[in-house]
């Protein structure tokens, strides 16, 4: 009668490795979550506010400060004070040379003149004519410059009347381009217009006087 065991082995049991068979083939408990982290997310991170760890700044970029003077404002600025600058020179050296040699202005001007037209004006009338009008410009330019360094602090009132000083600015330098001066304060003064609506300047006056937003779940501090 032959031997129902094989001789090379132990006799037959029902696992053949001689334990019970564990619920995990590996040994250890199955975790809640795939690779033994947390269920729904399979890193093991807490998922960041934002996809590149800065809200709503992608690629990693620190987001903008919306309470930050945009380029395009300081650019304005800069443009409208050296303009106004170089212009102011110019009126004040004018009104010297006026002021200086005022007779022989108007000696000049009277030998210019028609008989007809010194009936209606004279040398010294024109001469002063010329004189106001080369100190206004003058106050015009200082204005201009104050304007541009109040709209750098944020001043709308400011933006507005630097834009329609500077579109008077174009106007004139319009009517009266003979020369490359006048051409320059023509481009100086569409520049300025233009800068001043763009670049996020928009945004940036509008959020002058109003409160920063606060987290969800926090109070004010003197609440």
């Amino acid at each position: 009668m032959s031997d129902p065991h094989p001789p090379w082995g132990p006799p037959p049991q029902d696992n053949p490795y001689g334990q019970q068979p564990p619920a995990n083939p590996y040994g250890q408990q199955p975790p809640a979550g795939s690779y033994g982290q947390q269920p729904g997310n399979p890193h093991g991170q807490q998922p960041p506010a934002s996809p590149y760890g800065q809200p709503g700044a992608p690629y990693g970029q620190p987001a903008r400060d919306p309470d930050r003077r945009p380029g395009t404002v300081t650019a304005a600025a800069i443009v409208t004070m050296v303009s106004s600058g170089v212009s102011f020179l110019l009126c004040a050296l004018l009104a010297l040379l006026i002021m200086v040699a005022r007779d022989d202005l108007i000696d000049a001007m009277e030998d210019e003149m028609t008989a007809s037209q010194r009936d209606v004006f004279n040398g010294d009338d024109l001469a002063t004519v010329i004189t106001v009008i080369v100190v206004a410009f003058a106050v015009w330019c200082l204005v201009a410059l104050v304007l541009a360094i109040f709209a750098m602090r944020r001043s709308n009132v400011a933006r507005i009347l630097l834009v329609i000083s500077a579109a008077m600015t174009a106007i004139v330098s319009l009517l009266i381009i003979t020369s490359v001066v006048s051409g320059l304060t023509l481009i100086a003064g569409i520049v300025v217009i233009v800068l001043l609506f763009t670049g996020g300047a928009n945004e940036w006056f509008a959020r002058r006087g109003q409160q920063p937003e606060l987290p969800v779940g926090t109070t004010q501090p003197w609440g």
